[in-house]
């Protein structure tokens, strides 16, 4: 034991050769291996001991030396070692029972070259009552947080603004000068984007441009059920259907007035819901249900919706009045695809988060790996991304590089090539709905293309542009 002591603090020594030796040195390694506070178990990969120190084997009972070859679980039955041998994965601040106490123990995994070879464990010595103590004291402090977001979220308050959104390309820059345009004057608006491209992060840049203290609400039309539509975007009055609060209650767009309301996935609305969204749209008033009477609201629609919305036109789903109506100024989110020089940003600004929420320490992607991540198409857009970068950090788990290996092989095997027809229809599909968008604010503008050219929300010259590409001149 006393040799196997020696070559630790002999390895340890040597990583810590660039500092100097000296006798300081060695009091604090030899404090480090005899640490009253904490234990310090070392097991091979089979969960047998090969070192524990002297206040343990003292802990347990045993003469110097006497828990070597044996299973760590005959000390401790609870031990978190076996799982962390089992997943490669550290487990840390488990709370067991050892020796009819509670105690604070962390595992961590030896790997050496891609194989756990070991583990290494620590347990603090310390009273569980003053961990608990500190442990009841962060919990207050998470609680006292967690009632802040909510009455944030009571006040119907947009937290992000144009600072918050990632990128540099031209493409994406060009959409946030024309959102701050839009932000600048009180009007409905339209953000049409694929899914992950980050609508509602736009919507409320859009609404904290100008007033941010006033109320923004958010609604997800596809999370509305069939029957209670009317009820939630509306109100109710008392009485109104068995089971109403009997008092009442404010609907959507009242609780929106004076501010803007977020309608996500506008879409999914049933017809009969579009028709009658589509008068308060006209008239700024609204009437609750089991009402009789009329009431002014002021507020601002942000609709949002994807790529499906000019199918649902197409297919009766969606009403086109309501459409014209809500699309005054549209506003069209790039695909990540389309700004692939924003890739590298995003990939170091969410590693960074990931980092923080897993505890590791990747700072960066192979170059292989970040052409390949370039190349791929990202039908999922931003949100993909992140997905497969949690994904992938959860399967290497430690070091400071992602390399190509490590990637999802269905992603890879996209970029190499083996998708490309994929890639093919993908983009023919958004063609056409980009066809049948200019269709219809040339229907509705009657063929003046400087008036639907105002519609989509692009320049005249990109209308003509598109127009010759599209073979519709």
């Amino acid at each position: 034991m006393e040799r196997e002591k020696e070559d630790c603090i002999n390895v340890l020594q040597e990583v810590l050769g660039p500092y100097g030796y000296s006798s300081t040195l060695t009091w604090a390694l030899r404090f480090f291996l005899r640490n009253p506070y904490e234990s310090l178990i070392i097991t091979d990969e089979h969960g047998r001991v090969t070192f524990m120190d002297r206040g343990s084997e003292k802990f347990f009972g045993l003469a110097p030396g006497g828990a070597m070859g044996r299973k760590m679980i005959e000390f401790i039955p609870h031990s978190d070692i076996p799982k962390t041998l089992e997943t490669g994965y550290p487990l840390i601040g488990s709370v067991l029972p050892i020796k009819g106490a509670r105690k604070i123990s962390s595992v961590y995994p030896l790997i050496k070259k891609g194989e756990v070879i070991g583990a290494i464990g620590r347990v603090i010595f310390h009273s569980f009552e003053e961990l608990n103590r500190i442990s009841r004291k962060l919990a207050r402090l998470e609680r006292e947080v967690q009632t802040l977001r909510k009455r944030q979220q009571d006040k119907h308050l947009a937290l992000y603004t144009f600072n918050d959104i990632l990128g540099e390309s031209k493409a994406l820059a060009d959409t946030i000068e024309l959102a701050k345009k839009i932000g600048m004057i009180d009007t409905d608006v339209l953000i049409v984007g694929e899914s992950g491209t980050g609508k509602e992060l736009f919507s409320q840049a859009i609404h904290n441009y100008v007033s941010p203290e006033r109320p923004f609400v958010r609604v997800n039309c596809p999370a509305i059920p069939f029957e209670l539509a009317e009820s939630e975007l509306f109100g109710y009055e008392k009485g109104a259907f068995s089971g109403a609060n009997t008092s009442g209650k404010k609907g959507k767009f009242e609780l929106a007035h004076n501010g803007s309301i977020y309608l996500d996935e506008v879409v999914s609305l049933p017809l009969a819901i579009q028709a009658k969204l589509l008068r308060v749209l006209q008239e700024r008033e609204i009437e609750k249900l089991g009402g009789t009477k009329v009431k002014k609201v002021k507020f601002r629609v942000i609709a949002a919706s994807n790529a499906n919305l000019r199918k649902a036109l197409a297919d009766g789903r969606f009403r086109e009045d309501l459409y014209f109506r809500l699309a005054k100024a549209t506003i069209t989110i790039p695909p990540l695809r389309e700004r692939k020089e924003d890739i590298p940003i995003y990939i170091d600004y969410f590693l960074k988060a990931i980092n923080r929420q897993f505890g590791t320490r990747f700072k960066r992607v192979s170059d292989a790996a970040l052409s390949c991540l370039t190349d791929y198409i990202w039908p999922g857009n931003v949100r993909e991304l992140i997905n497969m970068l949690e994904q992938t950090v959860l399967k290497k788990w430690e070091g400071e590089e992602i390399p190509l290996a490590s990637l999802p092989k269905e992603l890879v095997e996209a970029s190499s090539g083996k998708s490309h027809s994929l890639s093919k229809e993908y983009k023919k599909g958004i063609n056409e709905t980009e066809k049948t968008l200019i269709l219809n604010a040339l229907k509705e503008t009657n063929g003046i293309k400087r008036s639907a050219a105002s519609l989509l929300g692009i320049s005249r010259s990109s209308l003509y542009n598109k127009l010759r590409n599209m073979e519709l001149d």
